[in-house]
């Protein structure tokens, strides 16, 4: 198996991996990736018959953050506010500020339209991201943006904005951060990968299926249309290639026939990527069916899991 190691979208697990490091411990973020479940299956954003919209997931970043944490054997308070009144601003900075005291805190989903340190921000108005907020002072918040923008600094009235996300639709609710972590246990590696295994049976048993063939089709039918082809030429499928390599090496130590397949999800990825680029729909949709019959039979195997 050949190893990646470069740039991917993967600003939750970045945000993560960087917290975590502020308190003392080390994990590599494709590790990290891997516990978090992301990159199985596929759900629709936009059903559309024509142009439907589909993300190659069946998890949810914030959720899965709270996953991951779990699994490693920390304990975390989790915050976010479902109901915002007057008072939702001041309370949500008095938590960020206690969080603050323990170490970095893990923050979002953020709203990117809003994020002005970031020169592409303008176009991406309801895009979700996370970052590692470091520091609180005078109305000033500091931030790690693990999309490439160390010590950030904005005034906090500003970076509400953001944090708000009023147009992520996906999110539990707004301020939602992470903080005041402590590891009561390490877990195995064995016993780590048992709860990854139970994670992905439970978001198969519970997610769509056949998304994968009825995009295929569409693209078949349809080609793509031009918010199609930006999500793909810049997001969907390099991201959905390394998420499927980073399961596959974090799979091959006690399960390798679904370590296998999941290598072969993340060459199909990348064929895709490609297909894409060249606007050749026909052997896109070919490609996409080709992981849609790969991903049945992982799904297939995730399902029959029963751990021991």
């Amino acid at each position: 198996m050949n190893s990646f190691i470069g740039d991917v979208p993967l600003c939750y697990t970045n945000s993560v991996a960087m917290v975590l490091k502020s308190y003392g411990y080390h994990f590599q973020p494709e590790y990290i990736e891997a516990l978090m479940v992301m990159g199985n299956g596929a759900s629709f954003v936009d059903k559309n018959t024509k142009h439907p919209l589909v993300f190659f997931d069946n998890g949810l970043p914030d959720l899965s953050i709270s996953n991951s944490l779990t699994m490693l054997g920390f304990n975390y308070e989790e915050f976010y506010l479902t109901d915002i009144d007057e008072n939702s601003i001041e309370l949500s900075k008095k938590k960020l500020e206690q969080f603050l005291r323990r170490g970095s805190v893990i923050v979002g989903p953020l709203d990117m339209g809003h994020l002005n340190y970031n020169p592409n921000s303008i176009n991406q108005s309801g895009v979700d991201h996370f970052v590692s907020v470091t520091n609180l002072e005078n109305d000033y918040i500091y931030l790690h943006d693990p999309a490439g923008y160390p010590y950030m600094k904005m005034r906090f009235e500003e970076f509400v904005k953001d944090w708000r996300a009023e147009d992520v639709d996906y999110k539990r609710g707004s301020f939602s951060m992470w903080g005041n972590l402590y590891r009561t246990k390490t877990p195995t590696a064995k016993e780590i990968f048992h709860c990854v295994s139970i994670v992905m049976k439970t978001r198969y048993e519970q997610g769509d299926t056949k998304v994968i063939e009825y995009y295929a089709n569409a693209i078949k039918t349809n080609g793509l249309n031009q918010q199609q082809q930006k999500i793909h030429h810049y997001f969907s499928f390099r991201l959905a290639s390394a998420r499927n390599l980073y399961m596959s090496e974090f799979l091959k130590e006690f399960d390798l026939p679904r370590a296998e397949i999941k290598e072969k999800l993340a060459i199909s990825f990348g064929q895709a990527h490609l297909d894409s680029m060249k606007k050749e729909y026909t052997n896109l949709a070919n490609t996409l069916m080709d992981i849609a019959k790969l991903d049945e039979l992982f799904r297939t195997l995730c399902i029959q899991h029963k751990g021991d």
